[in-house]
């Protein structure tokens, strides 16, 4: 799965995890459909999760840093 943010509102970051970006774009088309033309622009790809964001496994451990991917 691809890891990308976006913001919306303007310097509010959030982060999804997706298997394509059109995945992406589907979702926000549908959550801000009349603000889409102002969210999509700010969509990135990014290569892993931000250090502050937690992963957590399937049993509500979280997954030390090294061993993310």
């Amino acid at each position: 799965m691809k890891k990308f943010r976006y913001e919306y509102p303007p310097m509010e970051a959030h982060f999804v995890e997706a298997p394509s970006a059109e995945a992406v774009l589907a979702f926000l088309k549908r959550t801000y459909p009349h603000n889409f033309d102002a969210v999509a622009p700010t969509m990135v790809e990014i290569p892993r999760w931000p250090d502050f964001w937690n992963v957590i496994d399937t049993d509500g451990r979280t997954i030390p840093r090294g061993r993310r991917d």
